[in-house]
């Protein structure tokens, strides 16, 4: 989403395989941890590393915590690839429109 000269925001669709990382905030940070309930971080790991994409338990643990890691960057921003917001969306039964209440999922059959 960007802002055009008037203040309102523009939305602009792309396919996400041309989409690298997402930025990842606090309330992404607030989904996944409701999401991830009582399952321990190491077992959700274990879960990434089965659907073959490995998400360490430490970062699961920084994506839960972005403030506080997001300090130590250069950027002040914490990005996710999107490869990681997949499996962890398979891993928690959820989809994107989870994490991103702007997403939209829309299947087009070519």
């Amino acid at each position: 989403m960007l802002a055009s000269s008037n203040g309102k925001k523009i939305t602009t669709m792309i396919d996400i395989e041309h989409i690298a990382t997402f930025k990842w905030g606090n309330k992404q940070a607030k989904k996944l941890t409701e999401l991830r309930g009582n399952i321990p971080r190491r077992q959700l790991e274990q879960k990434t590393t089965e659907l073959g994409q490995k998400v360490a338990h430490q970062y699961i643990q920084q994506l839960e915590q972005p403030d506080y890691y997001a300090t130590r960057l250069k950027s002040g921003t914490i990005t996710v690839s999107v490869e990681v917001v997949n499996v962890l969306c398979e891993a928690l039964n959820a989809d994107i429109t989870d994490f991103f209440d702007t997403a939209k999922i829309i299947t087009v059959i070519a």
